[in-house]
């Protein structure tokens, strides 16, 4: 029991470790054919990447439904193999 305990709790800890970084940005241009989206954005540190304006693949067109260039927004975006993905993506607050 004990060591399910301490499974468990290590299970938790990684998860929240893991937890996806959000990043403030701006909308400079979509296309919703591509499912791609150009972000102005502050620095990723879990990717170890500046500010910058660059194109990134989202998860779907249907994350993109919603927003239009010049849109402040919040996003999160991972490595999939040798590319950034946009997980989520929402307004601003």
């Amino acid at each position: 029991m004990k060591r399910w305990i301490v499974s468990l709790a290590l299970l938790c800890a990684t998860t929240v470790w893991a937890a996806p970084e959000w990043v403030r940005g701006e909308i400079t241009k979509l296309n919703a054919e591509k499912a791609q989206v150009t972000l102005k954005h502050e620095a990723i540190k879990s990717l170890d990447m500046d500010a910058m304006t660059m194109p990134y693949k989202v998860k779907g067109a249907a994350v993109l439904k919603g927003f239009k260039p010049g849109d402040a927004v919040r996003f999160t975006v991972r490595m999939q193999g040798d590319e950034m993905l946009v997980e989520q993506l929402e307004h601003a607050k």
